[in-house]
């Protein structure tokens, strides 16, 4: 347990060195301690930040199982995708029945679709024609 918090502060002590080399070519030591020391508190911030978030990531998985209680609690956090197999065996049983006895009857009773024919006006009159034209346009 006391190995994290040695972890943050190395390196808050390492941001903080780093910033103070950097800061001390172009400013007076003191400036430069300053800076450091807010360096070592956004180093230390960062580094606590960044091992909780591993801490997270790689902490092993949650597996159900063992105590009741915990089990009743974690219920619906794991979707099991696995079938029975005995279920496989009746379903492949059902698909083939599908596909070679119901395909004779399906096809007895098969009819193509039979669409309404538009009708074309061959004989129509031409004034008729016309007159039509001339109330589209007026619309």
């Amino acid at each position: 347990m006391s190995v994290p918090w040695r972890w943050n502060v190395g390196f808050a002590f390492f941001g903080a060195f780093l910033i103070f080399l950097i800061s001390l070519s172009s400013n007076p030591p003191l400036t430069s301690l300053v800076r450091g020391l807010y360096g070592f508190l956004a180093f230390g911030v960062l580094g606590l930040f960044v091992r909780l978030v591993l801490q997270q990531l790689l902490q092993p998985a949650r597996t159900l199982g063992g105590d009741k209680e915990r089990e009743e609690e974690e219920r619906g956090i794991v979707l099991d995708m696995t079938t029975p197999a005995e279920d496989d065996e009746s379903l492949s049983r059902l698909m083939r029945e599908q596909w070679t006895g119901n395909e004779e009857t399906q096809s007895a009773s098969f009819e193509p679709l039979k669409p309404p024919r538009l009708v074309s006006l061959d004989e129509s009159n031409p004034e008729q024609v016309a007159q039509a034209i001339r109330r589209l346009n007026d619309d």
